[in-house]
């Protein structure tokens, strides 16, 4: 078999030399960019921790890494800097095609490097408070996606600083994501009790208005605790009177089975140094006709004071196809927020930037959402394609869009900041509504 391969890379013009071996050149990319998912008790299908697992995959890893299907990652490059990217460099996509094509060789045992260990269990410790769903929540064997939103009263009788959080599936083979948000209002409990008493279904959004969000949940995610002294160690006080709504997004994988989420809480004494801000917006003026191949829709927040940039996350349904977010300056110029060119409705991360950036007072942010409900479209669920409108189930549609962040200055500004928010997305939420009456009058002539 040596002499073969030996052989054949002799007549390709390629030095024998040059033929990359898994334990030197292939695992260290798995190692890298493949296994926070593809390890035991995550969610990939199957390993990839040894030279075995390699090989048994090894034809699927050059298909699916040469399309870009694998690793999934979905913002284009240039236009934001994010941490954890998972996408490959061309170079490396050509290891992978190389190693297999020479042969699969497995290298000199002097090369072999030992998988990286990830944590298990809680990833810094036994959290100060583990708020647990009250009894496991079934998800069947097929069917479309789950969104299910798990009420969690706090009834705290005194303020909480957070300073860490993690989310534990029980099941991390079918949780594809989870949000957790905070409810001052009561609705989610209301809710809830109208449904099943601690859950109830809602797409595309909570059904309330968020006092604020915690981090959330994602295959392959690791909590992180800031070192004690850090600016930013303490993200959010929880208050009295608020309810932990976890959002949990399931995706049936062929096998009926239960998942039963945790959340583990890590608290601290000090108080916070800087309160969390967000941007929300979207444009739900959503009726789509079949066969229309770019319906675009676009939304403008124009920020009320300095704000400090951390993260940001986008939202469309299954026919979703492009998303571009831009900030135009007041000085003049823009600045790439993000664009995905590609959009997969089973992977809607939360992009962490590398590093926060400052967007001035009087910034405009430009959000376009585009969708494609053609036949031409693979990912459209309706063979021939329907009319589609705005809802909440999978093959409906919507758009959303969420900028995390700080206000630069704290106090009045971070009121200032939320103030005006909230009265766009009230906007937002008044032009969904009349869009739907327009629609349902014109279906009623």
């Amino acid at each position: 078999m040596k002499t073969t391969v030996l052989y054949l890379t002799i007549i390709s013009g390629v030095c024998a030399a040059e033929v990359p071996t898994y334990n030197k050149d292939v695992a260290p990319i798995l190692y890298q960019k493949c296994m926070s998912c593809h390890r035991a008790g995550e969610v990939g299908p199957f390993p990839l921790a040894s030279f075995k697992d390699a090989v048994k995959h090894a034809r699927q890893i050059v298909d699916v890494t040469d399309d870009r299907i694998m690793p999934p990652w979905k913002p284009v490059a240039g236009h934001g800097e994010f941490k954890g990217a998972r996408k490959l460099e061309d170079s490396q996509i050509a290891t992978l095609k190389a190693w297999v094509d020479g042969g699969k060789i497995e290298g000199a045992a002097a090369d072999y490097q030992a998988p990286p260990e990830f944590p298990t269990g809680w990833h810094c410790g036994e959290p100060d408070l583990i708020l647990k769903v009250a009894k496991p929540f079934e998800i069947p064997a097929e069917g479309p996606d789950i969104y299910v939103h798990f009420v969690l009263p706090l009834a705290f009788s005194e303020d909480k600083y957070v300073r860490g959080v993690q989310i534990r599936p029980s099941d991390r083979r079918v949780a594809h994501h989870g949000v957790i948000l905070l409810d001052g209002s009561g609705k989610a409990r209301e809710m809830a009790a109208r449904h099943d008493g601690d859950h109830y279904p809602n797409f595309g959004g909570p059904g309330f208005i968020p006092r604020g969000f915690l981090p959330g949940y994602a295959p392959g995610m690791t909590t992180r605790i800031p070192a004690a002294g850090a600016e930013n160690e303490v993200s959010l006080t929880l208050g009295k009177g608020l309810d932990v709504v976890l959002q949990m997004h399931y995706h049936p994988t062929g096998r009926a089975t239960t998942d039963q989420p945790q959340i583990g809480l890590y608290f601290t004494t000090t108080p916070p140094k800087r309160g969390p801000a967000v941007v929300l917006m979207a444009n739900n003026d959503v009726d789509i006709a079949p066969g229309e191949a770019r319906h675009a829709n676009v939304d403008e927040f124009k920020l009320p004071v300095d704000f400090e940039v951390r993260d940001i996350w986008g939202h469309m349904h299954m026919i979703g196809k492009t998303l571009k977010v831009v900030a135009k300056l007041p000085q003049g110029g823009t600045r790439d927020l993000l664009e995905i060119d590609d959009w997969d409705f089973n992977w809607q991360d939360t992009y962490i930037y590398q590093n926060p950036f400052v967007l001035p007072k009087d910034t405009v942010i430009h959000a376009e959402w585009t969708w494609d409900n053609s036949a031409a479209n693979p990912r459209n669920p309706n063979n021939p394609p329907t009319r589609i409108v705005l809802g909440e189930g999978s093959t409906d549609e919507m758009s959303g869009l969420i900028i995390g962040g700080i206000t630069v200055n704290q106090g009045l500004d971070e009121g200032i900041m939320w103030l005006n928010v909230l009265g766009h997305y009230m906007d937002a939420e008044g032009k969904s509504k009349a869009a739907s009456e327009r629609r349902k009058a014109a279906d009623m002539r």
